[in-house]
């Protein structure tokens, strides 16, 4: 039996999965760095066929999604090319790997998606945020001196945020009672020249500043369509501290933050998906 090829060509990596024709069986999925021209998807087919002992030929069809599947072309080494809408594979993936019925779908890539997801229905687009792994980056180059995504989580995991933020623990309030002393009062509220901050502790807190605006965003998105799930997905779910954050915005909201199997593979996977539903 033939495979089907999930292939989700994002702006900051590419991702490939792919199954059997009738879903029965899966092939372990594969991140690579972004491709830009049909050249390159032709030469991660490859790689992707000769990893798995396969050739392009044991391929139906390539199933393409994300911001540069218009690059793919209409075939790769032969093999036809079927383009799915991003929106209803990361959808698709979400709620499959998360078993849920519905949810809003928050999407940590280059920058952030939130859709609204329900089986059954056709997805809804609720907004989109520009904070996300392009603002890790791009940041990273300026507090840290570095722009690759693995030395800054290498940095942010052995750092203390608390050193470069300002806490509710930090001022005399006088209600600081009422308030959870997890809660950041000012993301890099620390950050002057006099301050000193170690560029361990920078990177901690641009960790945490990313998924504390994520997780608010989170939170709106979950008003605004009056649901009470949240589904983590993309590459960034994982960051350092992500787990404490978002269970402090479930203890804050009563909204519960669920990460879906496989978080940098799930638009791939939803993308299998809908090309077996069409």
């Amino acid at each position: 039996m033939k495979m089907i090829l999930g292939l989700d060509a994002g702006s900051s990596s590419t991702k490939l999965m792919a199954m059997t024709e009738d879903g029965g069986k899966f092939i372990l999925p594969m991140r690579m760095e972004p491709m830009t021209t049909h050249k390159s998807f032709c030469a991660a087919l490859s790689r992707f066929a000769a990893d798995n002992a396969m050739t392009e030929e044991d391929f139906a069809y390539v199933a393409a999604t994300g911001s540069r599947a218009t690059c793919v072309g209409e075939e790769i080494l032969g093999v036809p090319v079927r383009r799915i809408n991003e929106i209803e594979a990361m959808s698709a993936g979400a709620l499959r790997f998360s078993a849920q019925e519905r949810g809003v779908v928050v999407n940590m890539g280059t920058g952030t998606a939130f859709v609204y997801a329900r089986r059954g229905q056709a997805p809804r687009h609720i907004f989109g945020s520009a904070v996300g792994g392009g603002t890790l980056m791009g940041l990273g180059s300026r507090l840290v001196g570095s722009s690759n995504y693995t030395e800054i989580l290498h940095l942010a995991s052995k750092g203390d945020r608390r050193h470069a933020d300002i806490g509710i623990t930090d001022l005399d309030l006088k209600d600081v009672e009422s308030l959870d002393p997890r809660l950041t009062l000012s993301n890099f509220g620390k950050l002057r020249p006099e301050d000193g901050v170690a560029e361990k502790d920078a990177a901690a807190a641009l960790v945490n500043l990313i998924l504390e605006v994520v997780g608010t965003e989170a939170m709106l998105a979950c008003r605004s369509v009056d649901c009470d799930t949240v589904i983590l997905t993309g590459t960034l779910v994982d960051l350092p501290g992500s787990r404490e954050v978002f269970d402090l915005f479930e203890d804050l909201s009563g909204i519960k933050f669920i990460k879906a199997g496989m978080p940098s593979f799930v638009t791939a996977a939803g993308a299998l998906l809908c090309a077996m539903e069409a």
